[in-house]
């Protein structure tokens, strides 16, 4: 009697139109219907791809790829501007610009806190929010109502 052994699982393939659109999601940060469209495919079958274990490992990937090299990009200005920073700080013209150049670079490139205060205490009287179908009543002093019986000021 011959040997049986089972066959090895074949490897997972992901298409190049699958591909494709995973590259358009991760990098040009597109909705799944718009890098199905950009791939080639539609929105329902992309999808569908996106729930497979191997292409959602392949989207992983693509994705640390890319953090990785927007990482390395960010290095890359930093340095150039602190060689800008240094330039601008030497030869200014303006006595403000090399100060700031100062602050910048004795910051370690950081830009200085801004302290934003918000007031958030309410005044009673200016707003009020209606619920739709709701009314408004205005509440007269009745000093003034005495002085003005109008027909549009008499709420009666």
């Amino acid at each position: 009697m011959a040997d049986i052994h089972p066959l090895p699982a074949r490897s997972k393939r992901i298409s190049a139109k699958v591909r494709a659109c995973v590259h358009a999601r991760v990098r040009d940060g597109l909705s799944i219907a718009d890098a199905a469209k950009a791939g080639g495919m539609s929105a329902n079958g992309f999808h569908k791809a996106l729930q497979r274990p191997e292409v959602k490992e392949y989207q992983q990937e693509v994705q640390h790829k890319f953090v990785l090299e927007s990482e390395s990009s960010r290095a890359f200005y930093k340095a150039r501007a602190f060689e800008v920073a240094l330039d601008l700080m030497k030869n200014a013209q303006s006595e403000t610009v090399r100060a700031r150049m100062v602050e910048f670079l004795a910051g370690d490139g950081k830009a200085p806190q801004v302290a934003v205060h918000v007031d958030a205490r309410t005044v009673s009287g200016e707003y009020a929010f209606v619920r739709p179908g709701g009314k408004v009543v205005e509440i007269q002093d009745p000093s003034e109502t005495a002085e003005d019986e109008t027909p549009e000021h008499n709420t009666q």
